[in-house]
């Protein structure tokens, strides 16, 4: 190597890392478990008393270019969010963004996270998506030190990591890619060679046993892999997933412990052999969740960490509940247009069955409104008023089948359009720059259709519908525009139910 030339860094360094990030962009996204209001919600279905949400203190370690923070940070004007990243050129793209889009309750730092210079802030909320498994051990210790340190009484921590058993099938997949693309020069190189050769491996042929079919179809999802998934996730040094119960007792040394999933659904035994649901309903707390990723080969998690000492809420779905929102989730509102049973499952008997599914029907109804449990109860005693679950145990149930989402504080989204509709600064914004979009509920969705991208970009809360319905009009063809009324009607009504219209 000539004399002027710096060193390579070491793969696991903070200079390699970093490197990566700045030489393929990582396509980062909101992910809707890791608002605070979802965190807060969580926290209060397992019995704690999280931080408010309104005026409370976020830290983003990983924060990339602000994807998922500064939606949030819009979101909540009261609080503060803090995101700290080791790329410059994120930290650069989300101020940049941050300043175009007038964000001003957000601290972006460029820094290692071992030296995080942030004053003496306790947060109350910490994020560390698709962070532990991808930095080195020392790096993943002080993620829990500064927990230990900075968190909350009440907090709550956001960590997601890959996980064994169902990353050891990945991991075959992963060191035969590593041996063919290691020794290229450039990251282009690497993920051209790794993609093609994945390809070849996801071919049908003759194998030995018939497990090599799983290893086979993990060739043909990297196959498919964007070039940020493939090269931050799968080809990534490091990369080390964990069992949980490994990840679990990292926890205890720093006073931490394990609250529960993000996806309260992964952690019901719905799904499983009765066999399989009787032993694994025998088991307490940390053996059971161990036992539950054992048997659906679980590959990755998102979970959620408090203080040792947090303190304790109410113990009950009346009590716990009672202060929630509820508002059908997508998983519902598509089961409904699909004409799939609203129905989940629970203990109760006919009765409590059809009390179930007329609330879900009812949450379908006024969608996407999002509803108190006083309103919620109402409805229930009027449908099944012999019922001896309440409403609120009811979408308890419904929240942890995947069917509710529950909100601590509702975001500020319209049932339906307004005469002057109004899309979120954020929607407007990005959909100029790229087909996906967050919405209020802090989801990440696509659009595709042309028309919509541009009719969401004119949503100011400026115009009314008929100076709407010209634009469509004119952006229609000639022999579609008789259409134009019913096409706008349309996109707006749809804008609405995807919660894109602010309040």
């Amino acid at each position: 190597m000539p004399a002027d030339l710096p060193p390579t860094p070491q793969p696991e360094s903070a200079p390699a890392l970093a490197q990566r990030y700045d030489t393929i962009a990582y396509a980062a996204q909101a992910h809707a478990q890791t608002h605070p209001s979802h965190l807060a919600a969580i926290a209060t279905l397992r019995g704690k008393v999280p931080p408010p949400v309104a005026t409370c203190r976020v830290l983003e370690v990983g924060c990339a270019d602000g994807a998922n923070l500064l939606p949030m940070a819009a979101s909540l004007p009261l609080a503060h969010f803090t995101g700290c990243d080791l790329s410059a050129q994120a930290i650069a793209r989300a101020s940049s963004n941050a300043s175009e889009l007038g964000i001003a309750n957000v601290t972006l730092l460029q820094q290692d996270l071992r030296e995080l210079d942030d004053g003496t802030a306790t947060y109350d909320y910490i994020i560390a998506h698709g962070f532990y498994s991808w930095v080195p051990a020392p790096v993943r210790e002080a993620l829990l030190a500064l927990a230990a340190k900075r968190l909350a009484p009440n907090g709550v921590m956001f960590v997601s990591y890959n996980t064994f058993p169902g990353c050891h099938i990945r991991q075959i997949a992963w060191e035969i890619l590593h041996a063919h693309v290691d020794a290229l020069p450039t990251a282009r190189q690497r993920l051209d060679a790794a993609r093609a050769l994945a390809s070849l491996l996801a071919e049908p042929g003759t194998t030995q046993t018939e497990n090599d079919a799983f290893v086979r179809a993990e060739f043909a999802r990297l196959a498919t892999q964007s070039d940020s998934a493939l090269f931050h996730d799968d080809l990534a040094v490091p990369n080390q997933p964990f069992y949980f119960r490994d990840f679990a007792a990292a926890l205890a040394p720093h006073g931490l412990a394990f609250l529960g999933e993000a996806k309260l659904s992964t952690m019901t035994l719905t799904g499983l052999s009765p066999r399989v649901k009787q032993f694994v309903s025998g088991l307490d707390g940390l053996a059971r969740e161990q036992y539950l990723d054992y048997a659906r080969m679980r590959r990755f998690r998102q979970s959620l960490v408090c203080r040792v000492d947090a303190p304790a809420g109410a113990t009950s779905p009346e009590a716990f509940a009672a202060d929630l929102h509820a508002a059908a989730s997508i998983s519902l509102l598509r089961a409904a247009a699909e004409n799939t049973a609203l129905l989940v499952d629970t203990a109760g008997d006919a009765l409590e069955v059809r009390a179930n599914r007329a609330l879900l029907r009812r949450l379908v109804e006024v969608a996407p409104r999002i509803v108190t449990m006083a309103e919620a109860a109402a409805w229930h005693r009027q449908q099944a008023p012999t019922s001896t679950r309440s409403a609120s145990a009811l979408l308890v149930d419904a929240c942890h089948a995947g069917m509710v989402d529950l909100y601590v504080q509702p975001p500020a989204l319209a049932a339906q359009p307004s005469a002057r509709p109004q899309a979120s600064a954020i929607v407007r914004w990005q959909i100029e720059r790229q087909s996906s979009v967050t919405n209020l509920r802090h989801e990440t969705l696509r659009i595709d259709d042309p028309l919509a991208r541009r009719l969401l970009v004119l949503l100011d809360g400026s115009r009314t519908h008929d100076e709407l319905l010209g634009f469509v009009v004119e952006a229609l063809p000639p022999a579609e525009r008789d259409g134009a009324t019913a096409r706008l009607s349309t996109c707006l009504s749809h804008f609405a139910l995807h919660a894109l219209l602010s309040a």
